[in-house]
This record gives C-alpha cells, structure tokens and sequence, in this order.
C-alpha cells in the first residue's frame, strides 16, 4: 500500500472527472488583470483588501492543493481557536493540547512539536505572524476577527515566506470595506463556565476605512487546572491615497492566560478525564517502601502558560498599469510566563522582531504566449532575552539559564505561469532562502550558533480539462531549519546542534464544480530527509521532551474534500436547500528503513480522519446541521508503535435563527454522546518502556449559546 498509494490513486483521477452537462464555471478559467479588478470592485475589495470572490479565483489559478474558507463557515459556532475554523479543510489536522492551545499539522509537518508549533507558516493579510525564531503562536489569531482564510499546501505557499512541507495559512481580515456590519455585538456562553463577549466596528468614509474588534474569554475548562483569560483587541486601519495607492495598518494586543492540567495514563485519559495530571513519583520498590516525589504536578507547581503580544504592521500597494507592487514591515513584542514541570522549568522571555518585504507582480507575453510573474523578497530578526528558572510551586525558583537568542531569515522568490495554450498552464518558480539561530550563553554554558541555506525550486501544470473542471501537478523541494524552541528544549537543555528537515514532494488532483456538487482532491508524495521529531522521556524531575532528526520518512495520502447539495428540485422551490459536506484525510507516514525503527508509522497524527455535515437552511432564516468526526484508529504515542490510542467518533448539533433584521442566535452542542477519546498525545520513544503519562483526553459533552446584533 505504502509504496503505490499516490500512484495508484493518480491513475485513476481522470475516471473521477465529471462529464455533467449541466455545468456552470467556477470562474477557473482566465484570470487576468481586468478580471482581478472588476472582482475587486463588485465583491467590495480594495486595492489591499481582496474580496472574496477576487481571492477564491486568484487560488483556483493555483497547480496544487489549497483551501478557501469563508468566515460564514464558522461564524455560526462557537470557534474558540484557529483549529476550530479549519476542521473541513482536507489535509489539515487539529488536536487540543490546553485550552485556547491547538496543534495544527498539515500533511504531517509538524506532526508532533511539543515546545512550540512549527511546521506550517501563518499569516495575516500576507505579513507573517510566524516568529522568526520558526515557531508560531496560533492564538494570536481571533476567529471572530476573520473575514475568510486562504489555506496553501506545500510549495504553493513558497511566495508567501513559506518553506515547510506544511505550507501557509493567510488570514485575511475584515477592513471598513469589506465587513459586513457596521457594528457587531456578540454574547456567547456555554459549559464550563464560559463566556466570550465580542464587538467590532466598521467604517468608511471617503479615503479611509477603518475595522476594529474586542473579544474577551473566561472559562474554568473541562479538566482540573484548565481555567482560561483571554483579552484581543485587532484594528485595522486603510487610507487610500489614490485609485493606484493604498496602505493599511494593523494594530494587534493580546493577553492570553491558561492553566495547564498536563498528561495522562491512557487509561486515566479514557476514565478519569476531568483529573490534572498525577505527581511524578519514584518508588516504591517495595511494599509499604518510601516514595520520592519527583515532581509535584501541574496544581501544586502552578503550570500555566501567560503569553502577551503586540503587534503592528503595514502593507502597501501600488498598482500600475502593468505591474503590481506591494510591501510592508512589521514589529511586534512577545512576553512569555510559562511555568511547567520542574525540569523544564518556568520560561521567562521577551522578544522583539522587526519584519519587511516585498512583493511584485504583473503580466506580459513571451514569444506571443501570455506570461504572469511574481517576484517577491522577506527578511525578519527577532531578539529574545530567554530566561528559565526553577519551578518551585509555581514561584521562580534558582536561575537556571539565561541566553540572548538571535534569529534571522533572509528569502527571495520568483516565479512564472505561461500558457502555451488557452487551458494548460506551466509554473516554474523557486525560493532561495538563508537562516540563522544563535544562543549566546550569559549564565550557563548553552551557547550556540547553526545557519542554513536552501534553494527550493517548483514545477506545477494547471489543465483546465473543462469549462469547470481542473487537472494539477507539480513537484517541489522543501526546506524547515529547526526553530529556536527545538534547538534549546525551551531553555531545559544546553543547544544542540540539529539539521535542517529538507524534502521533495509530487503531487496530483482535481477541483471542480458542477449544479449540484463540487469537489477538491489531492494526492501526494513526499520524500523526507532529517525529519523534526519531538521525543518525549521521563526525566529526573518529571516528563521531558527534545526534538532530533530523524533519517529519512516518508510522507503521502489523500485530501479529499466535497460538497453535495441534495434533492434541490424538491427543496429549491420551498426556499430550502440541503448540503451534505464531506471531507476525507488519509494519511500514511513512516520511517523509511530506519536502523531504530525499521518502516514504522509516524506517531502523533491519525491515519484517517472523516468529516461530514448534513445541513438545512431556509435562506437566512434558520439553519439546523448534524456533523461528525470519525477517526478510525487514534495515533501511535510511540515510534516503536507499541502504543496508540482509540478510534472515536464525534457527534454535533448546530442550529441558528433569525429573531429579527438585527438579531441572530445559535445553539451548538459538541461530542453530544460523550465519547470518551484522546485528542493529543506527546510523541515518545517507547511506551512500553517508558510508561509515560503522555495522553491528553478529549471533551466531554459541551453545549454552547450565543446571540449577535448587527446594526
């Protein structure tokens, strides 16, 4: 299976595509300058704030897998994280480590970073929010303050600043322009205790717009000790300084505060799920002997993790006749309080990270065929004064490290699309990129310094086989040098040296739409070498983890997303419409002749993951939908794959009404027969061997309200 999956797959793409009659163009079909304009203009964009209908053409011009999710999708739902908005986007997967804490992994890039996420990049209206440093904070980014999201897989993301196996995801927020309300008013509550408040303001008045958004979140969570505070505040700020310049501004505050309940046994995770994890103990070796307390756990030592973000950015564009040009900076402040075990420790650090790019664009004609180019360039440094201490319940302890950590990259990108006839398209592109880590020791001896650099070409063909149906290829190289956080263990260990995860992947698919369904497929294959892998260990002073290369792995599977709109003949003509949504992600990830584990799979991410909603609306004035997650096996918590946890299925209730032209409400009801399941785990060696405490249950049953005004 393992070795013919894509191939086998790809075969059989041409027999999937659809030969309907009854067809209407998903709009694929050319998309030139006079296009983007004229879809700007009707769909409510701006020259900096592309409206939708513009965004979802620019990414269907794309050779290769993405997503395109509209904030409809998840506005009608309680959406407390970025995972939460993504859960119907093939090849993404999304696990809960804490409270407002997701694990977003795409195609298995990042599968299972412990410290601090890695592996796929995340933007907001194109200026990264990815840390130089490699790693990347997911609540950073307010559900409630997203217009719609642009999901790039893989190398289509490399003009974006991304590298990673993984790709980007582009957050794209709402501007006076383009927001739907001019002021918004949104109460919600539900199990646990919790509360979130939301108001946003927008407004335009000749040159200037501006969209603002507050959200504030209380909860005690489901588990001992997984209380959260949560204040956001986003604003954003456009002056058009002509119809061919605009600038903008973003203005970010975050202040996130969670308690941490740590890991479970497997079978405390299945039956005691509520529980904070047990002490650490040694002993006793004998009846009735003494036992040592190793560590006294996340309620007497106060784990929790208090992050503080500000963040102010610019993009400018100027568009011309024939070439578009866009560029910007950023800065932005990181304060970190994060007390966990007593190895690791309480880590202390501040950072500063000042951000510019560039892009440019246009189109023209080589030897009579039409051309379009993109070149673009990005650099960012960060400083961060790090620091860790011991934890002793929950008071800063004895000064354990103290290093100022420098990071830095420096990327260019280029690429063009020809079409050497009116459906086939040729990209050609690559991305040169350099990057630097260096931890100068001022207490301890955990200095070091590591740099790489990498040249990451693509190929991709773009078919348009129908008026409505796309064929794709491409094959590309990826690059991830480890982040600051993989090369320290957080401050719990000295630095130490590690190689860069670089990769080839080949990729084939299809995206179309017909009257009455539409549908995304991707197949792909990705060769690994020196992978990232988080291991996890029992330690002297409690659980521990570390990240090291591994060999060569091998990463493949199947994206596969669809909609289907139900009897319409029927339901049409009463005002009804039916929608069955499925979206299906399979993948195979393994070491590949590894002398420690053979062709083992990778732990840390399911194989197959399932997703499906059946939803009724009536217009706008009501809605009710049934959905659910299955996941056949859970993953392996090891690479010796000893251990992995149960499969599960998840089942949810949304429903929603319109009580007047300004008020809406929503009821949701999440995992409504309380399955008992694992929904993270921390990658370790060995279970058997380690019996670590290493699994993170899942919620239980939890049922959500909430009411919005719009004026």
């Amino acid at each position: 299976m393992r070795t013919l999956l894509p191939a086998g797959l790809a075969g059989s793409l041409l027999c999937l595509l659809p030969t309907a009659s009854m067809a209407v163009g998903l709009g694929q079909q050319g998309f030139d300058e006079e296009t983007r304009v004229t879809a700007e203009v009707t769909d409510g964009g701006s020259l900096t704030a592309q409206g939708m209908a513009a965004a979802r053409a620019r990414l269907e011009r794309i050779p290769g897998g993405i997503g395109f999710v509209p904030a409809a999708e998840f506005g009608d739902d309680f959406a407390q994280s970025l995972g939460d908005t993504l859960v119907f986007t093939p090849g993404i997967y999304a696990d809960t480590s804490a409270q407002r804490e997701n694990r977003i992994s795409a195609r298995g890039s990042g599968l299972n970073s412990s410290f601090e996420r890695r592996g796929l990049t995340l933007l907001r209206d194109g200026v990264p929010i990815t840390r130089a440093s490699g790693s990347t904070e997911f609540q950073e980014v307010d559900p409630l303050t997203i217009d719609y999201i642009e999901v790039f897989k893989g190398a289509n993301s490399l003009a974006y600043g991304a590298s990673a196996l993984g790709g980007a995801v582009n957050i794209v927020t709402p501007t006076g322009v383009t927001a739907a309300d001019r002021l918004k008013l949104r109460l919600e509550g539900g199990s646990f205790e919790t509360v979130r408040a939301n108001a946003s303001f927008a407004h335009s008045e000749g040159p200037y717009d501006v969209f603002a958004g507050v959200s504030g979140l209380t909860s005690d969570g489901f588990r001992d000790h997984t209380n959260v505070d949560s204040a956001y505040g986003f604003v954003n700020v456009g002056y058009a300084l002509s119809e061919q310049i605009e600038t903008r501004f973003y203005f970010t505050a975050l202040s996130d505060n969670f308690k941490l309940a740590g890991s479970l046994s497997l079978d405390d995770a299945l039956n005691d799920r509520d529980a904070a994890a047990r002490p650490v103990t040694l002993g006793p070796f004998f009846p009735g002997g003494p036992v040592t307390v190793l560590d006294p756990g996340p309620v007497a030592d106060d784990w929790d993790r208090n992050l503080d973000v500000i963040r102010i950015a610019n993009r400018t564009v100027i568009d011309g006749e024939n070439v578009r040009f866009e560029g910007g900076g950023w800065y932005a402040f990181r304060g970190l309080d994060h007390a966990i075990t007593r190895f690791a420790g309480i880590i202390d650090q501040s950072e500063d990270e000042f951000g510019l790019f560039a892009r440019a664009s246009g189109d023209t004609r080589i030897a009579s065929l039409p051309l379009d180019w993109r070149i673009g360039m990005e650099t960012n440094y960060a400083n961060n004064d790090a620091r860790t201490w011991m934890n002793n319940f929950g008071n800063c302890g004895q000064l354990r490290s103290d290093s100022d950590q420098t990071s830095a990259n420096i990327l260019a990108y280029a690429e063009a699309d020809v079409q050497p006839t009116e459906r086939l398209s040729v990209i050609l592109g690559g991305q040169a990129i350099y990057a630097m880590r260096d931890n100068a020791a001022i207490f301890n001896d955990t200095s070091g310094y590591v740099d790489f650099s990498q040249f990451n070409p693509r190929f991709g063909l773009l078919w348009d086989v129908l008026e409505d149906t796309q064929a794709f290829f491409n094959v590309s190289r990826s690059f991830e040098p480890p982040s600051m956080s993989d090369l320290t263990a957080g401050g719990a260990f000295a630095f130490t040296p590690l190689a860069a995860q670089r990769a080839w992947t080949a990729e084939v698919g299809t995206r179309g739409q017909h009257r009455y369904y539409s549908w995304d497929l991707s197949v792909y294959r990705s060769w690994v070498d020196k992978e990232l892998l988080d291991f996890g260990a029992p330690g002297a002073r409690g659980f521990v983890s570390f990240t090291a290369n591994a060999d060569k792995t091998i990463h493949q599977g199947v994206e596969l997303g669809t909609d289907w709109f139900v009897v319409p003949n029927i339901l049409n003509p009463r005002g009804l419409q039916l929608t069955w949504r499925h979206v299906l992600t399979a993948n195979d990830f393994y070491f590949d002749d590894d002398t420690t584990y053979g062709d083992n799979d990778l732990a840390g991410v399911p194989d197959i993951i399932y997703i499906s909603e059946l939803k009724l609306e009536h217009g706008d004035d009501w809605y009710v939908g049934v959905n659910v997650r299955w996941v056949a096996d859970g993953p392996y918590v090891d690479f010796a794959n000893t251990t992995r946890t149960p499969g599960y299925d998840l089942w949810g209730i949304t429903a929603g009404r319109k009580l007047s032209p300004v008020l809406d409400v929503f009821l949701a009801a999440e995992n409504v027969f309380d399955k008992h399941y694992v929904s993270n785990v921390t990658t370790n060696a060995n279970q058997q061997l380690e019996n670590a405490s290493a699994f993170t249950p899942g919620q239980g049953v939890a049922v959500s309200a909430g009411i919005t005004a719009r004026f």
